[in-house]
């Protein structure tokens, strides 16, 4: 018995002894490699504080812009002459609306700007002498006249209201040779569709009278001719 005891005493501490060096292998085996942990999504980062959207201003109107198709206006040219004060043109075209509406002491003011910013507008000089008419002020009417002829001597409007306002003042024979240069540069001037006034125009018989004497007329009975033509 002793013998059995003393041959298997040997393999039994070695049984043990290697037992006892795999538990100490995976104890320190588990301590280098840490635990696997349940999946987990990836935290988010801690918020800053929230941007704040730049405010969004109003849009502005529009600015008001005149269509080519549409006729001026007086709000509209107000408009435009605010940004162009010193615009004879624009001065120009409000006095002709101001004038239409009855508005004579407001178109004056207009085209008397207007001939002051340009003194060799003739059309200005011309529309100023038409209100200055409609007002009663003849011979204020008749230099305005006399300074468009004079900057455009072919301006047939222009003739023929000199020649109103010289046969107004009783000037008839300069009254006449003014409407016969009118008529010459414009017979238009003689139809009522382009030249309302020419119905009320009692002199118009005497101007023609005179242009014909002027070109070699005579006022001579007619007489006929038995040959036939």
């Amino acid at each position: 018995m002793s013998r059995i005891a003393g041959r298997t005493g040997k393999p039994t501490q070695s049984l043990l002894a290697g037992a006892m060096l795999l538990a100490a292998f995976s104890q320190a085996l588990a301590q280098d490699v840490p635990a696997a942990s349940p999946s987990q999504p990836p935290a988010a980062a801690p918020a800053g504080p929230e941007a704040v959207p730049p405010a969004i201003a109003a849009p502005k109107p529009p600015a008001r812009k005149p269509d080519s198709a549409v006729p001026l206006d007086i709000d509209v040219l107000n408009e435009k002459l605010a940004r162009h004060p010193d615009n004879p043109y624009l001065l120009n075209e409000l006095g002709n609306l101001l004038l239409k509406q009855g508005r004579r002491k407001d178109a004056e003011a207009r085209y008397t700007r207007a001939v002051k910013l340009d003194k060799t507008f003739a059309a200005a000089w011309n529309n100023l002498g038409v209100v200055r008419f409609a007002l009663g002020r003849k011979s204020e009417a008749k230099l305005a006249y006399r300074k468009a002829v004079a900057i455009q001597p072919n301006y047939a409007l222009a003739w023929y209201n000199l020649a109103v306002v010289l046969d107004a003042e009783n000037f008839y024979t300069e009254a006449i040779h003014a409407y016969e240069r009118a008529f010459a540069l414009d017979p238009g001037l003689l139809d009522v569709r382009q030249n309302p006034q020419i119905v009320s125009n009692n002199r118009v018989p005497a101007v023609m009278a005179q242009t014909y004497i002027d070109r070699g007329g005579s006022f001579v009975f007619p007489v006929e001719s038995s040959i036939p033509h």
